[in-house]
């Protein structure tokens, strides 16, 4: 056992020795979580960050209300601790199924894939009826969009525009443009969405034919529910995206999709700003090898 997961496991067998911890096994690290699986049946996720701890602490307060509104498995935490330097951690019984992951869509056809698609929709659908101000009252932020993606141009013109060929400057000024100037797009009405829904959050049953499970809720917002299409249409694909529109009663799907491939776009630019700021070459050269395949897509 690594040092990390010894760590962790004293935090729990010190605070929950009812657990009994025979085997501890680590999850994986996240950009502000380091999560493990003890005795193959509960899930620790333990934040890095105060901004990890603060979502957390979100999800706590907000997935017991959510539970009974949705169709599909998610956290329910049972343990609540507190490390040494002060922030929470937490566990749950781990949630059946398997993840499906980014490339696991496609290995998904046919009925399967559309019965995917119409448990995913009414996952989101269930999400965007969840009452507002019981989520603002649960600690779940109000996110404004169009403010948010001025901050981000703003900050792409000092950090990324240096270091791209005009073409490149001149294809993300006009995608950013095209968002903030288009009132259809900024103009909405906020719903809790989920707001980091990718096929790395999706549980599914060993044959990938039934969605069991989302997980990592610590993103949820009140923003444009448009906003949670954005990782299906960058990970699962344009088909699989209007499945899931189709199935919802979405109106005018090809401007839909338009203002979505959007925020794929300002998400990759995120992406590659959070590298320039980390320094790590890797990520660097991932983040400009992301924002040139999304201007070759969206020429």
């Amino acid at each position: 056992m690594k040092e990390q997961e010894r760590r962790y496991s004293a935090l729990i067998a010190d605070q929950f020795p009812e657990l009994n911890i025979r085997t501890v096994e680590s999850l994986g690290e996240g950009y502000r979580n380091f999560a493990v699986l003890v005795n193959g049946e509960w899930v620790f996720r333990f934040p890095k960050s105060q901004q990890g701890a603060d979502e957390l602490n979100k999800e706590m307060h907000l997935l017991p209300l959510l539970s009974e509104r949705v169709k599909v498995g998610i956290p329910k935490f049972a343990y609540r601790g507190t490390q040494e330097d002060g922030r929470p951690f937490a566990g749950y019984r781990k949630v059946e199924g398997e993840i499906l992951g980014e490339d696991g869509i496609a290995s998904v056809s046919g009925d399967a894939r559309e019965r995917l698609a119409i448990q995913l929709g009414d996952f989101m659908s269930d999400l965007n009826a969840f009452p507002v101000e019981t989520a603002i009252q649960a600690g779940v932020p109000v996110r404004q969009l169009a403010d948010e993606i001025q901050l981000l141009k703003d900050a792409a013109e000092r950090q990324v525009f240096p270091h791209l060929e005009p073409a490149s400057r001149g294809y993300l000024h006009r995608r950013f443009q095209a968002y903030l100037e288009n009132t259809a797009y900024t103009r909405y009405i906020p719903a809790l969405i989920h707001a980091d829904l990718s096929p790395d959050h999706f549980l599914t049953d060993s044959h990938r034919s039934v969605l069991t499970g989302i997980i990592d809720f610590g993103d949820a917002a009140i923003s444009d529910p448009d906003y949670d299409y954005l990782y299906l249409l960058e990970d699962c694909g344009e088909p699989f995206t209007r499945q899931v529109m189709a199935h919802r009663g979405e109106a005018d799907l090809d401007a839909r999709l338009q203002k979505i491939s959007l925020f794929v776009t300002f998400d990759q630019v995120r992406y590659l700003l959070e590298g320039l700021e980390s320094g790590d070459p890797d990520w660097i050269r991932e983040g400009f090898e992301a924002v040139e395949q999304d201007m070759q897509i969206n020429r």
